[in-house]
């Protein structure tokens, strides 16, 4: 094997290499993406339960 076809084999090795750590590297994003939204959501969640609660307990507040 010539010094430029083991070149070439080491190339293509560095390329599978590189294509792979994109793809991980989509994947973490995407898992990223994933749960920043969840994470946000149970904020929202939280805080429409909490106005709940807070309205519920001035209403009884009302009849004491």
């Amino acid at each position: 094997m010539s010094d430029w076809e083991k070149d070439i084999a080491e190339l293509r090795t560095d390329v599978k290499h590189m294509l792979q750590s994109q793809e991980t590297m989509q994947q973490e994003i995407k898992n990223l993406q994933k749960f920043s939204a969840m994470g946000a959501g149970g904020l929202k969640a939280l805080v429409i339960i909490g106005i709940v609660l807070g309205i519920i307990a001035k209403w009884m507040g009302l009849f004491d």
